[in-house]
C-alpha cells in the first residue's frame, strides 16, 4: 500500500514541474511553420485565398505535423492554464500595446491628413498585427479560463466568432498585393512594409488554420472530468469552505492545490485499496471454495484459470481508482491527454486480457462438463474457434488502441494490404499448412486422439495446431507432420469404427478328419459365434441408437459405412492346404477397444479348441509324408 501512495504522489509531483509555457509552445510553432519562407510560398500557390489545404499536395506530411502540434498546443492550454499568465507570455507586451495603439491610430489619421499614403499603409499593417495579437491571447485566455464549462455548441460558436471577426478586421489579400507591389523596392519606408507585412501575416495564417483546424475537431475541448461527471466537485467545495480548510488553504495554494481535493485524493485511494482488498482476497476466496466444492475433474483448470484474471482485474481496479484521485487532485482542470492515452492503453490491454480468459473458460466449462461429453463438435474445431475469437479480440484492441492515438486507421488497413501481400508470399507453406487444417477439419478425415497410418507414421493424434500434427507413436515417441502433409496423403483412421473390430483366421485340421465331424464343427462354431455376447450381429446392434446420425446426414449414403458399423459373420471351409484343411472364420467385435477385442478374441479361440476337441478334430501342423513305391518297399 506505501509503495502505491509513493507511485502515485510521484506522478503527480513529475506531471505539475513537468508543464510548458503554453506562449512558448505557440511561438515554436509559428516559427516552424509560418516563417518567412512558408508564407511567400503560401502567396505564390495562391494569391486569391488565405490557406488551403491539397490533399495531393507534396506538402501533407506537413500539414499532419503541423495539425499534430496544434493538437498539443491545444492540451497543453487545457493541462496548464496557468502558464497563458499575462505575465509569462512574450507573445504581446500588454504594458505597451494599448499606449502603442493609440499612437498608431493617431499617426494614420495625421498621415491622411497630409496624404502621406505609404505610411498610413505601414501603420494599418503594424496597427492590424498589434490587434490581432490581442485578438489571439483573448482567445485562449478565455478558452483557458472557460473551456470546463462550456459545452461543444458554445465552442463552435465562439471559433465561428473569432473567425468571422479575423477575415472582417484583416483583409489579407489587400496586404499581400501591396506586398507584391512593393517586394522589390530596397528603401526603407518599402522594407518597414515588408517586415510589418511578415509579422501580420505569420499571426494571421496561424490564427487562421489553428481557427480551421477547431472547427473540425471541437470534440478536443470535451470536458471528460470523472469529478465533475460525479459531482464530487460539491463535495470539494463543501471541505474547502470549513474553516480549518480556509485556514489550510492559504499556505496549500502555493502549490496550487487545496484542502478539498487533497482530503478527497486520500479517500477516492483508500476507497479503491478497500475495492481491490475485496475482489482480490474475499472475492477470490469465494469462489475458490465454490469450484471446490465439487469434485471435478475441471477444477485445477479452473482454479489456474480463476488466479490468470486475478491480477489484471486487481491492476484494472487500481488504474480505475488512480485516475479518479488524479482527475480530483487535477480539478477543475482535467488530466494531460498524455495522461488519458496511458490509462486509456493500459485499461485496453488489461480489458482484452480478461475478455480472452473469459472466453477461454467459457469454452472449457462448456464443453468439457459432464452433460455435454456426448456433442459431436470436434475438439480440433472448438480450438479453432477459440482461437479465432482471442484473435479477433486481441485486433479489436489494436485498433481501438490506434483510434486512442489517433492513428490514421484506414492508412493502417491500406499499409496491411501490401504488406500481407509480401507476407503471404513469404510464408507460402504457413499458408498451405494453415489451409491443410480447413481441409483435414472440414473433410473429418481425423480428430485428435484418433489411430491413424499413414505411408510414413502410424500411432494416435495429440494435436492438430495451426501449421502442424502431432502424433504419438506405439513406441512412445512423438512426430510432428505439416499439416498440409497429412491433408493431401492417404491414411487409414482405425478410430472411425462404431461397432466391429474384425476377427478374422483360419483353423486347419487334420487330412484323416471324417467329413461329418468337419460339417458338425463348423455348424457349432456358426452357432457359438451367434449366441456369443461380444460378437457383432445384425441383431444385435441397436439401430435406434444411431438414427439421430442417419438424420443429420443428407447424402445418400450408407450410414453403416459413414459411422462404421460391421456385422458380418461367415464360417465356412475354404481351401485345402498342403498339410491341413482349412475352415475360414470371419466376424467382428461388438467393441472397437484393442484389449477388449484381445479378450474376445480369446475367448472365441478357447470356445473353438472345445468345439473341435468334442468332434474328434485335431489341429493340422505343418507336415511332410513320404509314399513309397511297391519296388521300393520289396527292396
Amino acid at each position: 500500500m506505501l509503495k502505491q501512495f509513493i507511485f502515485i504522489v510521484t506522478i503527480f509531483t513529475t506531471s505539475l514541474l513537468a508543464s510548458e509555457s503554453f506562449w512558448q509552445k505557440l511561438i515554436e510553432v509559428e516559427n516552424s511553420y509560418f516563417n518567412k519562407e512558408n508564407i511567400l510560398e503560401l502567396i505564390d500557390k495562391d494569391s486569391n485565398r488565405t490557406i488551403s489545404i491539397d490533399k495531393n499536395s507534396s506538402h501533407l506530411t506537413t500539414f499532419d505535423t503541423q495539425f499534430k502540434s496544434f493538437s498539443d498546443l491545444i492540451n497543453l492550454l487545457k493541462n496548464d492554464p496557468y502558464s497563458l499568465d499575462i505575465n509569462k507570455t512574450l507573445f504581446i507586451n500588454f504594458v505597451k500595446l494599448d499606449q502603442e495603439i493609440r499612437e498608431l491610430t493617431l499617426k494614420i489619421d495625421t498621415n491622411k491628413k497630409y496624404n502621406y499614403q505609404q505610411a498610413v499603409q505601414r501603420d494599418t499593417i503594424k496597427l492590424n498585427a498589434l490587434q490581432l495579437k490581442k485578438q489571439i491571447y483573448n482567445f485562449f485566455d478565455y478558452l483557458a479560463k472557460n473551456w470546463t464549462l462550456l459545452d461543444r455548441e458554445d465552442i463552435e460558436k465562439y471559433i465561428f466568432d473569432n473567425q468571422k471577426q479575423l477575415h472582417g478586421t484583416i483583409n489579407i489579400q489587400k496586404s499581400i498585393k501591396l506586398y507584391n507591389s512593393l517586394k522589390n523596392q530596397t528603401n526603407s519606408m518599402a522594407r518597414n512594409i515588408q517586415n510589418n507585412f511578415f509579422v501580420l501575416s505569420k499571426d494571421y495564417y496561424f490564427f487562421d488554420s489553428l481557427l480551421n483546424y477547431l472547427k473540425l475537431n471541437s470534440n478536443i475541448f470535451e470536458y471528460r472530468s470523472l469529478t465533475n461527471q460525479l459531482q464530487l466537485d460539491n463535495l470539494i467545495d463543501y471541505i474547502n469552505n470549513q474553516p480549518f480548510a480556509k485556514e489550510a488553504n492559504l499556505y496549500l495554494r502555493y502549490f496550487k492545490i487545496d484542502t478539498g481535493r487533497l482530503f478527497l485524493f486520500f479517500i477516492v485511494i483508500l476507497f479503491f485499496i478497500f475495492i481491490n482488498y475485496l475482489i482480490y482476497k474475499r472475492l477470490y476466496n469465494y469462489f475458490r471454495a465454490k469450484i471446490e466444492e465439487e469434485d471435478d475433474d475441471i477444477d485445477d483448470i479452473l482454479l489456474v484459470n480463476l488466479k490468470k484474471i486475478r491480477i489484471p482485474i486487481s491492476l484494472l481496479i487500481n488504474g480505475i481508482g488512480l485516475q479518479l484521485a488524479l482527475e480530483v487532485l487535477y480539478y477543475p482542470n482535467s488530466l494531460k491527454e498524455n495522461s488519458y492515452l496511458y490509462f486509456s492503453l493500459f485499461f485496453i490491454i488489461m480489458t482484452a486480457y480478461i475478455l480472452m480468459q473469459i472466453i477461454e473458460n467459457i469454452f472449457f466449462i462448456y464443453f468439457h462438463s459432464s452433460n455435454n461429453r456426448n456433442l459431436t463438435l470436434r475438439t480440433e474445431l472448438i480450438n479453432l474457434i477459440l482461437s479465432v475469437s482471442k484473435f479477433i479480440i486481441f485486433l479489436i484492441a489494436i485498433l481501438i488502441a490506434f483510434v486512442k492515438m489517433n492513428v490514421n486507421i484506414s492508412g493502417v488497413i491500406a499499409s496491411l494490404g501490401i504488406g500481407g501481400l509480401a507476407v503471404a508470399l513469404a510464408a507460402k507453406d504457413t499458408l498451405s499448412n494453415f489451409f491443410g487444417l480447413i481441409k483435414i477439419i472440414f473433410d473429418e478425415s481425423f480428430s485428435q486422439g484418433d489411430w491413424i497410418k499413414t505411408s510414413d507414421v502410424e500411432g494416435t493424434v495429440v494435436e492438430i495446431g495451426f501449421i502442424s500434427t502431432k502424433i504419438r507413436t506405439f513406441d512412445n515417441a512423438m512426430i510432428t507432420l505439416p499439416n498440409e502433409k497429412l491433408a493431401n496423403t492417404a491414411l487409414k483412421n482405425w478410430s472411425r469404427r462404431t461397432v466391429g473390430r474384425r476377427i478374422k483366421l483360419y483353423v486347419g485340421v487334420t487330412y484323416s478328419s471324417n467329413r461329418e465331424d468337419i460339417k458338425n464343427a463348423i455348424n457349432e462354431i456358426t452357432n457359438m459365434l451367434l449366441k456369443h455376447k461380444d460378437i457383432s450381429t445384425p441383431e444385435k446392434i441397436d439401430t435406434k441408437k444411431f438414427k439421430k446420425h442417419y438424420q443429420k446426414s443428407n447424402k445418400f449414403i450408407s450410414i453403416d459405412n459413414k459411422l462404421g458399423i460391421k456385422s458380418t459373420l461367415m464360417v465356412y471351409l475354404d481351401r485345402f492346404s498342403d498339410s491341413s484343411i482349412d475352415i475360414l472364420i470371419y466376424c467382428f467385435t461388438k467393441t472397437t477397444n484393442w484389449q477388449e477385442w484381445l479378450e474376445v478374441k480369446q475367448d472365441v479361440l478357447y470356445k473353438i479348441w472345445t468345439i473341435l476337441e468334442t468332434n474328434n478334430l485335431e489341429f493340422a501342423f505343418p507336415s511332410q509324408s513320404i509314399y513309397l513305391e511297391k519296388v521300393e518297399k520289396e527292396k
